[in-house]
């Protein structure tokens, strides 16, 4: 009996990261099904409003990395049952402390944006998953003094990125250097 609750007590996390959605992946934004306002976004990532692109890393430890390609050098990072701080360049400058959680099938991260320029917001961003795994919603609520503003964000999972060359930060070509 000792035995089988020891194994139970060990498995549990594994069993319960087996169970969590997997967000990783290509995502554009479906602007049509999406309310965008332009002070609730995810921060670091795009200067205001959604990325019209996100590409997520979800590694076997259950964190989510999240870029965008408005801002290809950054990345926002959400551990489960952890706490990160990530400086912020877009936007005004400052950092961004979030704690993250799973509630059920949404990763759900809360926490403080600090602006050099301004007073404190509170943030709070969940990543959920449709039933067939090919919508991802992301809702974010910002509060400050004056009050709260939302966004509710629906991106569709795509396999093609298209050429480099209409990206927002193209690529070069390198193929007239000599070698």
């Amino acid at each position: 009996m000792v035995r089988g609750v020891a194994l139970l007590l060990i498995l549990s996390p594994a069993v319960a990261l087996c169970q969590t959605p997997d967000f990783s992946g290509t995502w554009r934004l479906d602007e049509e099904r999406s309310n965008v306002n332009m002070e609730a976004t995810l921060t670091g990532l795009i200067g205001g409003g959604a990325p019209p692109t996100l590409h997520i890393t979800q590694p076997a430890n259950g964190t989510l990395v999240v870029e965008s390609q408005i801002n290809e050098s950054h990345a926002r990072l959400y551990v489960p049952d952890g706490r990160t701080t990530t400086p912020v360049f877009l936007g005004p400058a400052g950092t961004i402390t979030m704690t993250t959680r799973w509630e059920g099938q949404a990763l759900v991260s809360e926490g403080t944006r600090d602006s050099s320029s301004g007073p404190s917001t509170k943030v709070k961003e969940a990543f959920a998953l449709s039933a067939d795994g090919q919508t991802l919603e992301v809702a974010i609520s910002n509060s400050t003094a004056d009050g709260t503003s939302s966004s509710s964000l629906r991106y569709s999972r795509i396999q093609d990125v298209g050429s480099c060359k209409s990206w927002p930060s193209p690529c070069k070509d390198f193929s007239r250097l000599g070698r």
